[in-house]
């Protein structure tokens, strides 16, 4: 997941772009629809970096447990 977030941003907000109402007014530059992809690949980051904090956490506990049923 977090080798993918910087593809996911980028092409995220290439497509918000790509759809982006040019007629609506607003700034006219669509500045947003890139900021919205630029969320969504740091969402898709933080989402990896979770996965992989969690991943580590269960493998200590496992290791712990492990450790406790070896010695008794």
């Amino acid at each position: 997941m977090m080798i993918i977030a910087p593809v996911i941003g980028s092409k995220s907000g290439e497509l918000l772009l790509h759809f982006y109402d040019w007629d609506s007014g607003g700034t006219g530059e669509g500045e947003g629809a890139g900021f919205g992809g630029a969320i969504l690949g740091v969402i898709t980051f933080v989402n990896g970096a979770l996965i992989i904090l969690t991943t580590i956490i269960m493998f200590i506990i496992r290791v712990i447990r492990k450790q406790r049923t070896i010695s008794s």
